[in-house]
């Protein structure tokens, strides 16, 4: 299984891997020994992520680009067709929240936040799958979705719908694509310590450890550790693991 956990110099895709879980994929997978494509809106954050692999000597590629709009998505496709001429992977990671009741939601607003969670999803399967489905061994797609895709949560009318749109498509994907031998899944992440979140905190925007103690482990996740579960349903050592929406909130939602 080791070995099946390795990618052996691979290409591998990250969106949103300027920060937070995103850039923990981006470590994990250069310990695996992937190259990494780092995509992001801020060249800046990118090269922080980038400086934070270095040292592994895998090969980097570090491309601006925002994956709301269809064409920054093919000008990345186009860069990793012509290094590589497929993909192995490909992780959705890229989101956005906005607290509001419904009535109270903006349509502006509400279209930013479904265009970031899941019109970026489409956009990326839609051109990428033709480099995944090229990969040797198979291809695959791992989206970042959240347990607020099968749970309730205040104010998060449309984040809570774009999730649950992304788990959809996630098994939808998983039905067209399998026989090409590309697997398609899914992660629900619970509360993780993100530096977003650490910022709301800091703002006095969030609670932390009221959030820890919705979990039956009473604590919230580091970004590694969802990191550590995307990177495997990335590789080969996940294999047989298709459609599944995996979720990963330090036992949240069984309560």
């Amino acid at each position: 299984m080791l070995k099946k956990l390795q990618f052996d110099g691979a290409p591998v895709l990250v969106t949103g891997a300027g920060t937070g879980i995103g850039q923990a994929c981006c470590q994990v997978l250069a310990e695996l020994g992937a190259s990494v494509v780092m995509v992001g809106r801020t060249e800046e954050t990118l090269r922080e992520t980038e400086r934070l692999i270095a040292g592994t000597g895998v090969e980097t590629m570090c491309l601006t680009a925002d994956v709301t709009r269809e064409d920054d998505v093919a000008g990345v496709r186009d860069a990793v067709a012509a290094r590589w001429g497929h993909l192995k992977a490909l992780i959705n990671n890229a989101g956005n929240n906005l607290r509001a009741k419904i009535e109270d939601l903006k349509t502006d607003d509400w279209n930013s936040i479904v265009a970031v969670d899941l019109h970026s999803v489409y956009y990326c399967a839609k051109l990428f799958l033709p480099l995944l489905k090229a990969a040797p061994g198979g291809g695959a797609i791992v989206n970042n979705a959240s347990i607020f895709a099968v749970i309730g949560n205040p104010q998060m009318p449309a984040y809570c719908a774009a999730k649950g749109g992304v788990l959809a498509l996630t098994r939808q994907l998983a039905v067209d694509y399998g026989p090409d031998g590309v697997r398609v899944n899914a992660v629900c992440p619970g509360p993780t310590l993100t530096p977003r979140i650490r910022a709301y905190a800091e703002r006095g925007l969030t609670d932390t450890g009221r959030l820890a103690s919705l979990t039956a482990l009473k604590r919230m996740a580091e970004p590694e550790e969802i990191a550590d579960v995307i990177v495997f349903l990335a590789s080969d050592a996940a294999s047989y693991v298709h459609g599944e929406s995996v979720v990963i909130d330090g036992g949240q939602t069984i309560q």
